[in-house]
C-alpha cells in the first residue's frame, strides 16, 4: 500500500475527471554538491524517475527508472515523502494527478548500456539553478525536502 501524499499541489475545475498517475523519483548529488536532473529533447527538466508498473514496489520502480533514464545503478538512502500535483496534459488532453514518491539515493556506477531513453540526458546543476527549471512543482518540493536533510 502506497502512503498518501503529504502535499497536494495544483487544482482542477470541480467535477473534472482526472487520471491518477503514481510514480517514484530520485534526488541525488555528485561530489560537488550538484543535483542530478534529467533534461529531455524538448528542454524540459525532471527528476529521474517515472511510473510504477503493476506489481512493482515504489523502490523497484525507482531503481528501474533511474537505470533507464540515466544508466545509473544506485542505493536508496531514505524516503523523502510523497507529494501530488494536479496538472493538465495538452498532449493527452486530460487532467492528471501525479503522485510522486521521492527518495534520496546514492548512485555508485553509471553504465550507459542500461539507458534506454535516448531523449533523456543526465545533467548536473547547482541546486539553486535546478530548482526553478523543474517541470513540475512536486519536483521542486522534493528538492527542498532533500536540502533540509
Amino acid at each position: 500500500m502506497q502512503p498518501s501524499p503529504s502535499l497536494q499541489l495544483g487544482s482542477i475545475p470541480p467535477e473534472t475527471p482526472f487520471i491518477t498517475r503514481p510514480g517514484s523519483y530520485a534526488v541525488f548529488f555528485n561530489e560537488n554538491g550538484e543535483v542530478g536532473v534529467i533534461r529531455n529533447d524538448y528542454g524540459d527538466y525532471f527528476l529521474a524517475g517515472g511510473g510504477i508498473e503493476p506489481g512493482e514496489t515504489r523502490e523497484e520502480a525507482l531503481l528501474r527508472e533511474v537505470r533507464e533514464e540515466a544508466g545509473l545503478l544506485a542505493d536508496i538512502d531514505t524516503y523523502l515523502g510523497a507529494a501530488a500535483e494536479y496538472y493538465y496534459d495538452p498532449g493527452h488532453q486530460h487532467y492528471f494527478n501525479k503522485i510522486g514518491h521521492f527518495f534520496l539515493i546514492t548512485p555508485y556506477e553509471q553504465d550507459l548500456s542500461l539507458k534506454v531513453e535516448d531523449d533523456h540526458t543526465l545533467i548536473w546543476l547547482p541546486l539553486e539553478k535546478a530548482h526553478p527549471l523543474m517541470y513540475h512543482d512536486i519536483y521542486r518540493w522534493a528538492l527542498e525536502e532533500a536540502k533540509r536533510r
